[in-house]
């Protein structure tokens, strides 16, 4: 399961920590994720970050650069 290795190791700090995987949405990714985290009541957000090339992220957008305009939680990403 994605995610499960990095659970794991939080867990070890005692951090309650909660995988949630989304088989899609008819919402674009950066709204399900924010909606996911208003109905879990999440604290914390970690999340993968990565790009496309420009002229992808122009036509259909993004879910890093929806994340960066409207979070609502502190967001840790990675690359």
């Amino acid at each position: 399961m994605p995610g499960a290795d990095i659970a794991t190791q939080l867990a070890r700090h005692n951090l309650r920590v909660e995988v949630i995987t989304s088989l899609g949405s008819d919402r674009g990714a950066g709204e399900a994720l924010l909606g996911a985290v208003a109905e879990s009541g999440a604290d914390m957000l970690v999340m993968g970050a990565y790009g496309h090339n420009r002229l992808r992220e122009f036509v259909f957008g993004g879910a890093i650069r929806h994340m960066l305009r409207h979070m609502r939680v502190p967001t840790l990403m990675s690359h």
